[in-house]
């Protein structure tokens, strides 16, 4: 089984608060790892960098799809890491 790593450049409302928003994508299949730094912060929204990784069963459309329904929106991809080794 191959492994898995996304930088992902979200912007999202102040709630879900950070906290919130790692438990909820840690409970997608195949995720192992998430961790939300945050960017920067206005009145109503926070840009944050979210790097998750995890098993090669993750896929980027289930991560937009979770985002998406905790009011967030993927700005960029930074990084996708895939590594197959064993």
């Amino acid at each position: 089984m191959g492994r898995i790593e996304f930088d992902l450049d979200v912007l999202k409302p102040h709630q879900p608060d950070n906290f919130d928003l790692a438990k909820a994508l840690e409970e997608i299949p195949g995720v192992k790892f998430v961790q939300i730094k945050v960017d920067e912060i206005d009145q109503k929204t926070t840009s944050v960098f979210i790097t998750i990784k995890g098993t090669d069963e993750l896929s980027l459309d289930t991560l937009k799809s979770a985002l998406e329904d905790m009011n967030c929106a993927l700005h960029s991809v930074d990084r996708v890491q895939i590594d197959k080794r064993t």
